[in-house]
């Protein structure tokens, strides 16, 4: 996983981004010196391995190439607390306006009292 070293120091200074973005291929990471939302890497990695207790709490956006991929890592998400996860499987070789992958939005329910 990279990008998630700057989320954790983040977190422990009592901050938090408005959204991270996780994606399961190769990308750029540098968010830290390009705004408030964070990007997080996992390509290659085992999900099943992955410690995702930074995401207490946020909004997390999944992305993958890989249908079973993208569900893994939404469950993961949600497992770890995150407040609201919408995941989705992109196909890369499709325009975006054609695509059919499986998608998911959930919110964790918040007690009212």
């Amino acid at each position: 996983m990279r990008g998630h070293d700057s989320l954790i120091s983040m977190r422990r200074a009592g901050q938090r981004p408005a959204m991270v973005f996780i994606n399961d291929w190769p990308c750029k990471t540098d968010w830290l010196e390009h705004g408030d939302h964070a990007t997080v890497s996992t390509a290659g990695d085992a999900i099943e391995l992955l410690d995702l207790r930074f995401l207490v709490g946020l909004q997390v956006s999944v992305s993958s190439g890989d249908e079973r991929r993208a569900r893994a890592l939404f469950d993961r998400c949600k497992a770890a607390g995150a407040a609201l996860v919408a995941a989705n499987h992109v196909q890369p070789e499709v325009q975006p306006h054609l695509q059919a992958g499986w998608t998911d939005i959930w919110t964790r329910e918040v007690a009212h009292g």
